[in-house]
This record gives C-alpha cells, structure tokens and sequence, in this order.
C-alpha cells in the first residue's frame, strides 16, 4: 500500500535540512518522493493519507549495539563494579527457554519502537547457545517487523577480565562455559544462510562477546564467515582498563592490533564501546574504517570510562551511538545516547569547537548507525531511502516553540513525544501503541516468566553475589 504523510514537519535529505509544511509519499517501503507545501495530485493517487499537522517527521534511530536478553533488568544493582555487574546479569539470564527469548526480544522491541528506533543489533545471546536459542530470537525480531541485525555472541576462551583471583574451579556454576567452535561454527553458519537478508529487515553478524575471550582460530573464523556471507563482524572493544592492560599482557599487543596482525580488521568490524585505545589503535581503527558504537550512558553507570569522542571523530573513524542493555543502562532510549554522547566531554574541552554537535550525535545514530549494521539506506528522509520514520507530536512541552528541529531531538526529547513509528512503509506503532503485537498480553507474560525464572535461577544468583564479594 501507499502511504502518503501531508502537513507535516520534516526533517529531510542528508543535511537535517527543515520543511515546516510538507509531504512524504511512501511506495513499496520506500520513500518516494517527498516536498514543500501541498501534495500534488500524483503524490496523492492511490496512497492512503495520514495528517501530520503537529506532528515532526524525523528519521528512525538506529540502536548499534544492545542485549535483549537483559531487557528485564532496568534498575538493578546500582555502584556496582563491571564485573560485580556482569557476574549478576550472567545469573539473571541465563537458562531461558526459546519463548522466554521471544519474550525479552518483543519487550526490548516495544521499548525500541516507543522512543523513535526502527533499527538495531542485538548482541545475543553472551553464554553456551543451542541453535534453538539463535532461532528463537531471530523469529522473534522477525515478527516484531523492526530491522534487526542479531549479532551471535560468544566465546571460546575465558572471561579473565572479570575473574576474581583464586576462584575455585566450577564456583560460578556454569555460567561461563566457552562455546565450542565447531558448534559455533555450525550454528552460525546455519543461521546467516537462511536469516541473513530475509526481508530486507533481519541481519546476522559473525559477533565475538570480546577479541580477547575467542582464540585466533575463532576469530578467523568469524572473519571468514562474514567474507563469505557478505555479512558485518561485531564486537565489545575495550569497554575497561583491566581489558586493556590483560590484552597487552597477554598478546604483546593492543586488542585492535591483535585484530589487524590476524589479517582480519577491516570495514566490516563494528565496535561497541572503545574507551582505552591508544593513539596508533584509534589511528588503526581510522585506517582500516571500523567503526566505533558510542555508549555514553552505560559507561558513566559503570564508571569504565568515557570514550575520546572528539579524538574519534578527528582521526575520522566513523561514528554509531547505542544504548547498550538495559541492564547497565535502564533505557533503551536513543534521545538519551545522543544527548549523552554530545555533551559528555564538553566540561574537559574548553575549545569548543572540538565538542560533537547536536547534528552530529544525529548522523551517528541514524547513518551511522545503518552503515554499522550494513543497511546503508535507512537514516534519511529522501528517495529511494526506507521508509522508516518516526513522528513525534509537536504539542508536547519540549517542542513548545519549535526552535531547532535537531538540536531539540537530541537534547530536549526524552522519546516521550514518539506517537507512530513507521518501518519500510507500515506502520508498527500507532498512537503509541505496537501494532503487531499487544503489549499488555507481553506484560503480563514478561512478568510470570520473571517469577518464574528468578526461582530457577536462585543457586546461580547466590554463586554470582558470592563471586562478586570477592572482587574489587
């Protein structure tokens, strides 16, 4: 169907350029064209109309790196260290059945949907996965109609980087149980073969949980699959200083290094977080053109860091921004990783020309964002682009005046104002509400299973806490 948007607010084309009165005609999930003032006759024919009056019509963000698994953890475990965090979130996910993996995946999806994403990487699942797990999430996205890339997670070495000293063998219950590589060799392969591509809205990414927790061989691997499938690579990168120091330990070389002596750093390579790289490694990254996936808020909850944004920028490694998972960050609202990640380093950088702007933290959460997930036409109102848009209402207090349609997206709007979120041309959030599937069933669901797995999970919780009385 046609869908043809009038009267509306826009903010179009590459260069945020602002329409006060105009018309987006949509056709076969594209944009097709798109103007100033009154739609003329050819834009209307055949399309179903939708007023826009109060209403800005901006581009879907793109969320380049979150955990749907830990969807249901906003709130938990405040000042804890990152390992203390990552031993407990470990025990709260672990050990889902397939439906309770459909379940997390729609509620991350209604949260997403809510504040103006369309798109996102779902860096899952993080522990030992049967292809049953893989399945279960990717159907689930697919249902969910947003554009997904599932990066598959995993490991086959160790977790040193959050490991107490002296930790008794078998103390943390299984938790940390390395994927074996020819089983990931066999569930990933499967995976990209029938889901990479499907619809023009799922992805699949080759997604190693860190380069220094996988061997050479399963790095390669990843590298190899990826080159044969035509697909991105996606990794944590550096996200603390104990990473970094353990990587030089170790390897005699930084973690990016490592990647570029294997033979195998390239532009595929999307990178979520990047604090503590030196200068060469930024320099590497710049050269090579991986990019860096920006996440401003979970770092400050977990006090790892801030990531040299301004140094990124000006060595031109490109830009994506996320929010990471709920569970070290709370939200999944991309308003606040732009927010966070324009104004973070401003009270260090008296030279003000250094700070990113506004219309720059918008460009790494929209065409930043889709060239890390390797979607290149999402991101823009214009033609020939998807046609995902999201519309907020411009009767809301942070819109009242309509000053700068940029600068208020990223540091006035919370996601409050979002009303209806399109993808590829069909509407999946109308009046604030998911359109294929009903949240208040998914509540009442998501809750019992909480129930439910909090007592399944009680002895791994216990292992956790009494692991994370050990550490700093």
């Amino acid at each position: 169907m046609s869908l043809l948007l009038r009267d509306a607010t826009i903010i179009a084309g590459p260069d945020h350029r602002l329409i006060p009165r105009g018309w987006i005609r949509v056709t076969e999930g594209l944009i097709a064209a798109l103007g100033e003032g009154d739609p003329p006759p050819e834009a209307m024919a055949g399309a179903a109309v939708m007023d826009c009056r109060r209403r800005l019509a901006a581009p879907g963000l793109v969320n380049a790196h979150t955990h749907s698994q830990s969807a249901t953890l906003a709130g938990f475990g405040d000042r804890l260290s990152h390992p203390a965090f990552m031993w407990r979130t470990l025990a709260r996910t672990a050990n889902r059945t397939p439906r309770e993996t459909a379940l997390a995946v729609q509620l991350t999806a209604w949260w997403a949907l809510s504040t103006g994403t369309t798109a996102l990487l779902d860096h899952f699942p993080g522990q030992l996965f049967a292809a049953e797990d893989i399945e279960a999430a990717i159907a689930a996205w697919h249902t969910t109609g947003l554009r997904a890339v599932v990066g598959l997670r995993f490991f086959d070495a160790g977790f040193a980087d959050i490991l107490p000293p002296g930790l008794p063998p078998d103390a943390d219950g299984g938790l940390l149980r390395p994927q074996p590589l020819e089983s990931f060799a066999e569930i990933a392969g499967d995976a990209i073969a029938r889901w990479h591509g499907h619809d023009g809205r799922i992805g699949v990414f080759p997604a190693p949980s860190n380069p220094d927790r996988c061997t050479d061989a399963a790095l390669r691997l990843c590298a190899d699959l990826a080159e044969r499938h035509d697909t991105g690579l996606h990794t944590h990168l550096l996200e603390t200083a104990t990473q970094a120091a353990q990587a030089r330990a170790r390897f005699g070389m930084g973690s990016l290094e490592r990647l570029e002596a294997l033979g195998i750093l390239s532009d595929r390579w999307s990178c979520a977080h990047c604090i503590h790289l030196s200068e060469a490694e930024i320099a590497l990254m710049a050269r090579r053109g991986a990019a860096a996936v920006l996440n401003p808020e979970s770092n400050a909850r977990l006090g790892v860091g801030l990531a040299p944004i301004p140094t990124l920028r000006e060595a031109g490694v490109r830009l994506a921004l996320a929010t990471d998972g709920p569970g070290s960050n709370d939200n999944l609202s991309m308003h606040e990783a732009m927010r966070g990640a324009a104004v973070a380093h401003r009270s260090a950088l008296p030279d003000r020309a250094r700070w990113l702007t506004a219309a720059e933290a918008l460009r790494a959460a929209t065409t930043g964002g889709a060239a890390a997930l390797r979607m290149p036409k999402l991101g823009v109102l214009a033609p020939g682009f998807a046609a995902d848009i999201a519309l907020y209402d411009l009767a809301t207090p942070g819109w009242l005046p309509l000053n700068d349609a940029v600068a208020q997206l990223v540091f006035a709007e919370t996601g409050a104002a979002v009303r209806t979120v399109i993808v590829g041309g069909e509407i999946l959030l109308q009046d604030g509400r998911p359109t294929r599937f009903d949240p208040a069933a998914l509540a009442e669901e998501v809750l019992a299973m909480q129930d439910d797995l909090t007592r399944r999970n009680a002895a791994l919780a216990e292992a956790a806490e009494a692991i994370g009385a050990r550490l700093p």
